[in-house]
């Protein structure tokens, strides 16, 4: 069978959409050689495949960047030069048939290149091009300020700087900035359905949609089952990045306080519940809980947008407050709000009134649950990563 090489960015958010496409290719006798970092390498290993660490100091910084995102541009053609320097001849030495990359994993396209292989591209977010920015646009996504734009365009120039010394070091050809900066391949796999794409008629045939990979994962669970004792249950979490706005939970503890359901707030690392002060009686306020398990019991989700976190809630027909915390999350938000699966609530504009209202509408109008149906309709016929994986053969054989 064949060799690939699977080269992501080491963020949750990336790895895990990507580890059932693993799964399954390895079940299919394909050798699955995984690039992350060590935080990634027990799940990597779970999925079958065999994992390798990245040497990158620039990866150190990834946990920063999302306060830095303008920086984006010049921060992955810096990864990408690093480590292209560190690891091409360890990818050369594996002898891969081909390689799969993250689509905000540049050196993956590069590597390819220099390989001579076919290169599949991961998209765990939507896909994008003019039509899905303007979409964003229409809907009221725009950059936070001019400062914000200045500093964008300075850091693409520099990226293109590093790209153009890198086109001559490795004497790479045809290779424009899109391939540069965020490669699409001749097949990207997206993790999301076509009906929930936004624009998704303006993707032709070299966009797999597969739906998203919900699978089971092996979370340490010491959760209280035994409190979960009211028929509605409001979850309410924002992520693993964004996490640290405790300004949010208090206003989740005002906003719910004497409502007449069970609240689940999950603070992440970054805050401790004891910080916050005394939870109302009902609620469980722990930094980490099962996902998937909650969606499974769960009336509402209250979320920060991430695309993981929005396609578990969808999946399981649970309808959705997205209060986005970067523009990718409300461009997710937006979709949501435009499908009628969810609102959309401006982090700015977040008050415990608003919480309090958003939740109550998604509970009283059955549209947003019927909706949400639909979405999770659209995921189970979306063909999931046996689909993407016969694609993944077709392509590369």
């Amino acid at each position: 069978m064949a060799k690939a090489l699977f080269l992501s960015l080491p963020l949750t958010g990336h790895i895990n959409p990507s580890l059932a496409l693993v799964r399954e290719l390895a079940g299919r006798g394909d050798e699955v050689v995984y690039y992350a970092t060590s935080a990634f390498e027990t799940k990597i290993a779970e999925s079958g495949a065999l994992y390798r660490p990245y040497r990158s100091v620039f990866l150190a910084e990834l946990r920063g960047l999302p306060e830095r995102l303008h920086e984006l541009s010049s921060f992955l053609m810096r990864t990408t030069a690093e480590i292209l320097g560190q690891e091409l001849e360890g990818f050369r030495a594996e002898r891969p048939d081909y390689i799969i990359t993250d689509s905000v994993a540049p050196w993956g396209c590069w590597a390819g290149k220099l390989l001579g292989v076919p290169v599949v591209t991961s998209i765990s977010t939507f896909a994008l091009n003019r039509q899905v920015s303007l979409f964003a646009v229409a809907h009221g996504i725009r950059p936070a300020s001019a400062r914000v734009v200045l500093s964008k365009v300075l850091h693409v120039a520099r990226a293109l700087l590093i790209g153009r010394e890198l086109r001559r070091r490795y004497a790479i050809k045809n290779l424009g900035m899109k391939g540069l900066l965020f490669p699409h391949s001749d097949l990207n796999v997206v993790y999301t359905s076509r009906y929930f794409q936004p624009c998704a008629n303006s993707f032709d045939n070299r966009f797999h949609f597969t739906g998203p990979s919900v699978t089971d994962r092996r979370e340490s669970d010491d959760f209280p089952w035994e409190q979960l004792r009211h028929p509605v249950i409001v979850y309410a979490s924002l992520g693993t990045l964004f996490n640290a706005d405790d300004g949010f939970y208090r206003a989740c503890f005002t906003a719910f306080k004497d409502q007449d359901c069970q609240v689940i707030l999950s603070t992440g690392a970054n805050v401790s519940a004891e910080s916050l002060g005394p939870a109302p009686a009902n609620f469980i306020v722990r930094s980490h809980v099962p996902q998937l398990e909650v969606l499974r019991r769960a009336t509402v989700f209250v979320t920060h947008g991430g695309m993981n976190s929005v396609s578990e809630s969808l999946y399981h027909g649970v309808p959705v407050v997205v209060v986005p915390q970067m523009s990718e999350q409300a461009l997710v938000g937006r979709r949501v709000e435009d499908l009628g699966a969810g609102l959309y609530l401006a982090k700015q504009e977040v008050t415990a009134e608003k919480l309090r209202d958003s939740v109550q509408r998604l509970l009283v109008e059955t549209r947003f649950r019927d909706q949400a149906a639909l979405v999770r309709e659209s995921f189970l016929a979306a063909g999931g990563v046996a689909s993407a994986a016969d694609a993944i053969v077709a392509f590369t054989r």
